[in-house]
């Protein structure tokens, strides 16, 4: 939350700290945006780690959120996002929620789409067993 409150600029981009998201993978979100989309979603395709223990609830979580929020993202647990300002001014974050800020700007009328994305193997910090 403090990095959006101090962010400027009419373009926002979200990227994990872990380095597995791939830097040049922005270029691309800001070209599907300069196609009209408000919000770009990262989506790992190739996603790292075991089918079961990682992707299969992975993949059933972020259909069932799709399902109940009428947003229809395969990827919700990917940080990379490139957001307009727009569609993110009213959002207020705690915890996790950032995950679900293409929801919150879905609600303010967002066009969004998603765009597959390099998922590089973390070089620091830990995963969390079940994350999204």
């Amino acid at each position: 939350m403090a990095a959006l409150d101090h962010s400027i600029g009419d373009i926002v981009i979200m990227i994990d700290a872990d380095l597995q998201n791939d830097p040049s993978d922005i270029e691309r979100l800001l070209a599907k945006m300069a196609e009209g989309y408000d919000v770009v979603s990262g989506w790992r395709q190739s996603r790292d780690g075991s089918r079961w223990s990682r992707r299969w609830p992975s993949q059933l979580a972020n259909a069932l959120i799709s399902r109940m929020s009428g947003v229809r993202l395969h990827d919700y647990g990917c940080t990379l996002k490139a957001y307009r300002r727009w569609t993110i001014e009213k959002t207020r974050l705690y915890g996790e929620m950032h995950r679900y800020i293409p929801i919150y700007a879905n609600w303010e009328g967002a066009r969004i789409t998603e765009l597959p994305v390099n998922d590089r193997p973390r070089l620091h910090g830990k995963s969390r067993a079940f994350s999204v």
